[in-house]
């Protein structure tokens, strides 16, 4: 009989902890995952029907959570937020990046669907208002961009439509910075009344061997009308030293190409 009890006992304590664990995993997931609250969005636990995470570990996190869509205004809400938000909108990452962006399907890795999306714009977040998802990067595999106000001279912070690649890595920051920012015809005069006064930039046509650095927008090659700036750069943290070097001394090389009939700015720096 006392074997018994103590058998019964242990079962009992075995049976509590296995509720105690699932619990805990249940808590966890609904509640521990709310980082979708820290991108400006009114989103709430109870808008949240499943979290799913990829590649989760300390130098990165990944994850995609199912916004609760069971009637046919429940998107309304948030597309209001995401139109009237100073921090969310329709300029799309590049290319590059968009790539990271994917879920899993029986095994398969599928891309997320372009239709109706949202980006936001201090990290790597995007919101899928046709599919109700929200794909999140907590710490994404990209160095997180700068706003930066201006390029070469050149104002950006108001702009139609921007794509930035930026891979930099080590102590120094080599690496890559590749963007293409797209002007309205307003904002292209003001852009091109700054180029006419810039030392830095003319329309002398660059050789091809320094268009071909833009492999990812090779209509820069035919464009008929632009203005152009090549010089090389020295990845340094002496002031002096930035803007007199020899070529020897050079790290790298910076491109821009300013598109006048399209009003697009196309830049390239790099440094190794």
């Amino acid at each position: 009989m006392k074997n018994k009890k103590i058998i019964i006992y242990i079962l009992l304590i075995i049976i509590i902890i296995i509720i105690i664990s699932h619990l805990s995993i249940f808590f966890y997931k609904i509640k521990g995952d709310t980082d979708y609250k820290n991108l400006g969005l009114q989103i709430e636990d109870i808008n949240i029907e499943y979290c799913t995470k990829y590649g989760f570990d300390r130098f990165g996190k990944y994850k995609v959570y199912k916004i609760k869509n069971y009637y046919s205004d429940s998107m309304d809400t948030f597309r209001k937020q995401l139109e009237n938000s100073d921090i969310w909108s329709k300029n799309k990452y590049y290319e590059y990046i968009m790539k990271e962006f994917y879920e899993i399907r029986d095994d398969d890795v599928v891309e997320i669907d372009r239709e109706d999306l949202y980006y936001y714009e201090k990290g790597y977040a995007i919101f899928d208002l046709k599919n109700a998802k929200l794909y999140y990067f907590e710490n994404g595999p990209f160095n997180h961009h700068k706003n930066y106000s201006e390029i070469l001279g050149i104002k950006t912070n108001n702009y139609k439509t921007r794509e930035i690649y930026s891979v930099r890595g080590g102590p120094q920051g080599d690496g890559l910075d590749y963007y293409t920012y797209q002007f309205t015809d307003e904002q292209g005069k003001e852009v091109i009344k700054t180029l006419e006064q810039s030392p830095k930039w003319n329309k002398n046509r660059l050789e091809d061997e320094k268009l071909d650095d833009f492999e990812y927008n090779e209509e820069v090659l035919s464009i008929e009308n632009g203005y152009y700036h090549y010089e090389k750069v020295c990845r340094t943290s002496d002031e002096y030293k930035k803007h007199h070097f020899t070529d020897e001394e050079a790290t790298g090389w910076e491109i821009g190409v300013y598109d006048i009939d399209n009003n697009i700015l196309y830049y390239y720096w790099t440094s190794y």
